[in-house]
């Protein structure tokens, strides 16, 4: 998310490989998305062609991979400051995106999505229950906010 143009390269790449059957990204108002879940211990393992992989087998719109440039830009620099995982990969991956910006330039963000939104009390639940349906578990500590700044990690501590 950090790197522009990284997810281009890879849908021209995908395309050119695969004339017959270009990448469509998801429309409309219910989309099917897969997460990945990856521990920390090994997030070393979890490279940028897996990240590429997951976004173009979820047909990710180009447009949102842009705008998450903003959230990606926050959530490296929150790791300079209180590093969850080894510094090394941090640095490396800042060094990339300063490249990347270099050449393709900073991503424009879609500016209906920008800003807060408070969500309504059916948007909290809705939330909860279907990501504990989805994982079979307790509800998730995300899922018990009120309100987040777009592109914000839900795991904060919330004023």
């Amino acid at each position: 998310m950090v790197r522009p143009g990284m997810y281009h390269e890879a849908v021209a790449s995908y395309n050119a490989a695969f004339l017959e059957q270009q990448l469509v990204a998801q429309y409309g108002s219910h989309l099917n998305i897969l997460q990945v879940h990856v521990p920390n211990d090994q997030a070393r393992n979890f490279l940028d062609n897996d990240m590429l992989h997951v976004l173009l087998h979820n047909r990710i719109l180009l447009d949102w991979v842009d705008h998450a440039y903003t959230y990606g830009m926050v959530y490296l620099e929150q790791q300079f400051h209180n590093p969850t995982m080894s510094m090394d990969i941090f640095k490396d991956v800042d060094n990339k995106r300063i490249e990347h910006v270099s050449h393709y330039g900073t991503p424009p963000a879609i500016p209906q999505w920008d800003g807060w939104r408070e969500m309504t009390e059916d948007n909290h639940y809705h939330l909860m229950f279907k990501r504990a349906e989805e994982h079979l578990l307790p509800v998730p500590p995300e899922a018990t906010g009120l309100y987040y700044y777009i592109g914000m990690d839900p795991n904060q501590v919330h004023l």
